[in-house]
């Protein structure tokens, strides 16, 4: 199996694409592809002498979608790969990981225009728990949620999704053959970053096929997603909108998870809005004393609702 790895990274995060690039130089890996989104070539002189490593620099930061985009067309056009695994620039996997995962695909029943196979991330438990729950759409809440919260308790539209995978998956550890693209298409540009990665892999399920969690080829998380951190003190009153400080991060959250919503979710958008409202209440009262967070919030569930871009 001729296996290429796309990866994303942007800002100051040579630490964790060099831990990424090392763990991998070594590995059963033909090429690495690195995109790198607004940063100078300077930062990566020592990476740039590896020549499995392709790196391809964008002059701004494009976002995830774009660059994940990028990095996928690369590798669809190389000869020599015919496998993708997609990992974000933070994660590190294990050392038999890859090995691990290829040897399910040899030794499952797997549709390479259809299906997915998907690392395991301990700090995403919640796949796990898909997985041993046969409820392939537990992250995904439920029909006609907003950002995740809906009134009536208990909407399980999207339980027991076919018994067989995933719904949907991060692009960290995602592992296909690369004629599923011809059957999905690319990451979409317009989400720029946050839930472009659900809205690139429901397409998988939605197309007839399944994404398996290989819950044996493991990946580590250098860094924790400001979703997935805990609030240790009054955690009633505190949101995830509280865990970060980057404004263009809860924006792009608000703004795609609706866009994502309204277009993957919603069966009843009179529900659904009412949901939304309830929730947009409460998340207003929560920030009212942080105005920037509070009108971040507001304009991601305008252009959310309006399906627009930032600016």
């Amino acid at each position: 199996m001729k296996v290429g790895i796309v990866t994303v990274t942007y800002g100051d995060r040579i630490k964790y694409i060099t831990k990424l690039i090392q763990s991998q130089n070594n590995a059963s890996i033909n090429k690495i592809c690195v995109v790198v989104n607004g940063c100078s070539k300077d930062l990566f002189e020592n990476l740039l002498k590896i020549k499995k490593v392709k790196f391809i620099f964008n002059p701004s930061n494009l976002g995830s979608a774009k660059g994940f985009k990028q990095g996928i067309s690369y590798l669809k056009t190389q000869s020599d790969i015919n496998f993708l695994w997609l990992l974000d620039d933070d994660n590190l996997p294990e050392n038999n990981a890859l090995e691990k995962i290829t040897y399910f695909y040899r030794n499952c029943q797997f549709n390479c225009e259809k299906d997915a196979l998907l690392s395991y991330r301990p700090d995403r438990s919640i796949y796990l728990k898909a997985f041993k729950s046969n409820n392939g759409s537990l992250m995904l809440k439920g029909k006609n949620s907003a950002l995740g919260y809906s009134l009536f308790a208990g909407n399980k539209q999207f339980n027991n999704y076919l018994k067989k995978g995933l719904k949907v998956a991060p692009y960290g550890g995602l592992f296909f053959n690369k004629k599923l693209i011809d059957s999905i298409g690319y990451p979409n540009e317009k989400y720029f970053l946050y839930a472009d990665d659900y809205d690139f892999t429901i397409r998988i399920s939605e197309n007839g096929g399944n994404i398996k969690l290989v819950k044996d080829s493991v990946i580590n998380d250098l860094e924790t997603s400001f979703h997935l951190k805990n609030n240790k003190s009054n955690a009633i009153l505190k949101t995830r909108y509280h865990n970060t400080d980057n404004l263009d991060r809860i924006f792009y959250s608000v703004r795609n998870g609706i866009i994502f919503e309204l277009k993957h979710m919603v069966n009843n958008k009179l529900v659904y809005y009412l949901n939304l409202s309830i929730y947009s209440l409460i998340i207003g009262i929560l920030l009212v004393l942080n105005p920037k967070k509070f009108f971040t919030f507001y304009k991601g569930v305008m252009f959310g609702i309006l399906n627009k871009k930032n600016g």
